[in-house]
């Protein structure tokens, strides 16, 4: 993995903060002349000095976590959002199939949920950290858009043409409400770039200007090679090696897009060396140098922690550059600061997948998931007046069609319906109940 590393040390120079490459623009703005700062402290005045307030939003932020999760219970409350892949492809090995995406899904609802078999690897000393963000991935929808186009990394910018139409892409699905995963070949003439994302507007954690230009550019993007744990088509390292990857791109690109920075805080100047003074604005990550070389190396320890216990390098974090292998955990201020930006920055994603069920015991469905001909029973078909089902965006695309076997059964033929969550609403003069439904 160190010859992978070499080619993303080089495409620091042109990368963005939020890839999953190193950083060297953002690097520079944190480091003293010399190029390297041991004193946290001379750093929170250096970015007090450039961002007037910064200090104060940092501890507002946190005691904005600390308030919510002690107040909500955040850690029971299961928060649901709807991603919608586009996979954009020019061949057919570009165009990985369901089982691959769905198995992304898998990854990282583990991931999310602290359900990851891996967890159990964590070294005891950073267990009491370990935190659980409890966020549930459901799949909207799949779109596949064959294409001519190209996506290139460069001097000039990233590929953000992916989500165009108009320039070869796919255009976003409301990204208030979905989040949305773009899938492709990432190419770059000087590296490997695994995939991108933006951070939220406004967060003080990130420097001004870390979010997407617009808001339809808002979402992830990942190579085709690096999607799911059964991905069969290898990453080529350009330097005649191979690896496959198992998922957990889109767990730290996913990580950024709900405001997580690099765990070493992207400090290390322009050629990567090691640098204590930056940070990445989680108080319970240990102070880190460098990112970790794709390595799992327990021993490395960076730089020594002036608050709090002495710790090594977190390299368990979803937010190092260590190796898949050893990847397996959030720390509690992470969780909660995703959960917290799901919340505030990113609640319109909540709302879309937070359908009211509060009346839908007046009737059932199954089978759920579905592949073809779905049941509706009621509980009291006198009082029913339609039967409809939606798209998430709310777009009838399913008819009623009473049951000649039964006056409380309905069934509805989802053959033909493409794979997604859709929704069953059951109309009385009491409201419309919905459920959710799953067709795969």
């Amino acid at each position: 993995m160190k010859n992978l590393q070499l080619l993303m040390v080089s495409l620091a120079l042109v990368s963005s903060p939020f890839s999953y490459t190193c950083n060297a623009q953002f690097a520079e703005d944190y480091v003293n002349t010399a190029g390297i700062i041991n004193d946290h402290k001379l750093v929170m005045d250096i970015m007090e000095r450039k961002y007037p307030g910064y200090g104060q939003q940092v501890l507002e932020t946190f005691d904005r976590n600390n308030y919510v999760d002690m107040s909500k219970n955040a850690k029971s409350t299961l928060h649901q959002v709807n991603v919608v892949f586009h996979v954009v492809y020019q061949t057919a090995e570009e165009n990985i199939p369901d089982s691959v995406l769905y198995s992304q899904i898998d990854v990282l609802n583990e991931d999310f949920q602290r359900m990851n078999a891996d967890s159990v690897n964590l070294r005891s000393m950073f267990t009491p950290i370990a935190g659980n963000p409890n966020i549930q991935f459901n799949v909207a929808q799949i779109i596949r858009v064959p294409t001519t186009a190209t996506f290139s990394v460069s001097l000039t910018g990233l590929p953000d043409n992916v989500k165009e139409t108009a320039n070869g892409g796919s255009d976003a699905w409301d990204t208030e409400h979905y989040v949305n995963i773009w899938i492709c070949k990432l190419e770059s003439f000087f590296g490997a770039l695994f995939g991108y994302a933006y951070p939220p507007d406004g967060l003080p954690n990130w420097p001004a200007g870390s979010a997407a230009p617009s808001p339809e550019l808002e979402g992830v993007v990942l190579d085709y090679r690096t999607v799911g744990r059964n991905n069969p088509v290898p990453f080529d390292d350009g330097m005649g090696g191979t690896f496959f990857i198992n998922g957990r791109t889109a767990t730290h690109e996913v990580g950024h897009y709900f405001g997580m920075r690099h765990i070493w805080g992207d400090g290390g100047g322009l050629w990567g060396g090691d640098s204590c003074g930056e940070d990445d604005g989680i108080l319970d990550t240990p102070n880190q140098g460098a990112q970790s070389n794709n390595n799992c190396d327990t021993t490395l320890n960076t730089c020594t922690d002036t608050v709090g216990t002495e710790m090594p390098d977190l390299i368990e974090n979803h937010m190092d550059y260590s190796e898949e292998a050893c990847k397996n955990m959030w720390t509690q201020m992470q969780a909660n600061f995703m959960r917290n930006v799901l919340e505030n920055e990113r609640v319109g994603l909540l709302s879309a997948a937070s359908i009211d069920e509060s009346n839908s015991p007046s009737f059932t469905v199954y089978p759920n998931p579905v592949s073809g001909q779905l049941n509706v029973l009621l509980a009291n078909p006198m009082e029913v007046t339609a039967i409809f089902i939606t798209d998430l965006l709310g777009k009838t695309i399913g008819e009623e069609k009473r049951s000649e076997s039964a006056s409380n059964a309905y069934r509805f033929d989802l053959t033909a319906f493409g794979k997604g969550i859709y929704l069953v609403h059951v109309k009385t003069a009491n409201g419309v109940a919905t459920k959710k439904v799953v067709v795969h």
